[in-house]
């Protein structure tokens, strides 16, 4: 079979499917533009110091390049994991190829062709929108900051951006050879029986802990000294407290809950049910989110208001919350397709399609929610010891954290609908 020749037919034939990742792609490849920028342009740095006390002495933050850094590498992450949704759905041409006498070399070509020729198409209006985006990102910061140079964009920037293209689709390659190097036809033709189930231990009462450790941590910020680095143990301590309220004390509660009668209503405790699922399986970018809330929000509060740095700062907390919050989406969404035949089994049983709406609504709902809530006491505690000392106003805190909320609420409709668009013609087909 020719590869090539079978990779376009199959782009033809899934359009849709091609057209969404490539807007995944568009919108990744012009944020890594711009932020590979950001790291070369010299009229950004500006190397703040940051006074600490005790065990910390005199350190500078260079938010303008180490922050552009971690939001390039999200955009990477985000492309590789647009890739993952996008080519699992593709898992029939590989069985194909492989029926047809092919081997894992030539799925990695199939993928290889696909991906280069949506690449092909999409880096040179990548390229172009990100210059014209950037050259009006520079016109209201220079404005802002009083800067007044005409600045041009180094084709260095080009260069950088298109050479870290090559690495990616290496690793789509190898990821996706090795996928069905490790995987039967069988597999290939039937996805769902072949994904891992995630397994929800039993922990004793000790997991419990952790909400007291979380309690803790935001009375330690009302403990400490004000210093622009005081607050770095309180915030550290609440991240992790808060992954062990994720991964142990969320689903011990539900547990005892159900086990102690509370939850009556059957879709209730599914809905909670594939909740912890969810919370689970997406633990990684639910946890990313909590460090860039816990973590940056308090660097951004110290920073002076009218320098670059705070500006470079502030437009990569909003480019990572976007990023880390359609992460998630995709994260979800992918956990998602492993349950797909448990709610073909619910309608078989004898729930309707407003049941099942029902479910998927209240698990979207409550995790989102988790998601929201579960830092706020804590970034609103160090939020009211900057205003206390007359170093944040409560307008710009609410601006900060609702940067961070606003993404998460957008997603919520997303992710429903995306659910429902899956979930509900799976029930269709089977009946």
């Amino acid at each position: 079979m020719d590869v090539f020749s079978f990779a376009k037919k199959m782009l033809k034939r899934e359009f849709n499917k091609c057209i969404s990742y490539s807007i995944v792609l568009l919108v990744a490849l012009i944020i890594s533009f711009i932020f590979t920028d950001f790291i070369d342009n010299p009229l950004l740095i500006e190397n703040d110091p940051v006074i600490g006390a005790g065990t910390f002495r005199e350190m500078s933050i260079p938010l303008s390049k180490g922050l552009p850094f971690i939001v390039i590498a999200l955009c990477w992450v985000m492309i590789l994991y647009a890739s993952n949704y996008y080519l699992s759905s593709q898992t029939d041409s590989f069985a194909l190829l492989l029926i047809s006498g092919g081997n894992i070399i030539d799925v990695a070509k199939f993928v290889l062709w696909q991906v280069a020729i949506m690449f092909i198409g999409i880096v040179p209006v990548a390229l172009l929108l990100g210059t014209g985006i950037l050259k009006l990102i520079y016109m209201f910061m220079f404005s802002y900051l009083g800067i007044d140079v005409v600045y041009k964009i180094p084709i260095t920037t080009y260069i950088n951006v298109l050479l870290s293209l090559v690495p990616i689709l290496m690793a789509i390659c190898v990821a996706v050879a090795g996928f069905s190097h490790r995987n039967t036809l069988q597999v290939l033709l039937g996805r769902a029986e072949a994904n891992k189930k995630v397994k929800i231990k039993k922990h004793n009462k000790s997991s419990l802990i952790y909400i007291v450790i979380y309690l803790w941590s935001i009375s330690l910020v009302f403990f400490q000294k004000h210093q622009l680095t005081a607050y770095i143990f309180p915030a550290a301590v609440g991240v992790i407290s808060i992954y062990g309220l994720f991964k142990r004390t969320i689903p011990k509660i539900i547990q005892m809950w159900k086990n102690k009668g509370g939850l009556e209503k059957e879709h209730l405790y599914i809905s909670l049910s594939n909740y912890v699922v969810s919370l689970q399986g997406t633990i990684i970018f639910s946890m990313l989110m909590l460090v860039l809330v816990c973590g940056l929000i308090p660097v951004l509060i110290s920073q002076d208001k009218i320098t670059n740095e705070y500006i470079t700062g502030l437009i990569s907390y909003i480019v990572m919350a976007i990023l880390i919050v359609v992460g998630i989406v995709y994260k979800f969404i992918d956990n998602m397709m492993i349950r797909k035949n448990e709610f073909v089994c619910l309608n078989r049983i004898g729930y309707t399609k407003k049941e099942i709406k029902k479910i998927i609504r209240q698990e979207v709902i409550i995790y989102y929610c988790t998601i929201i809530f579960l830092p706020l006491p804590l970034v609103l505690s160090i939020g009211t010891r900057y205003i206390m000392n007359n170093d944040l106003t409560v307008l710009k805190l609410m601006i900060l954290i609702a940067i961070y909320i606003i993404p998460i609420i957008l997603s919520i409709f997303v992710t429903y609908n995306l659910y429902l668009k899956f979930m509900i013609k799976k029930e269709n087909q089977a009946v």
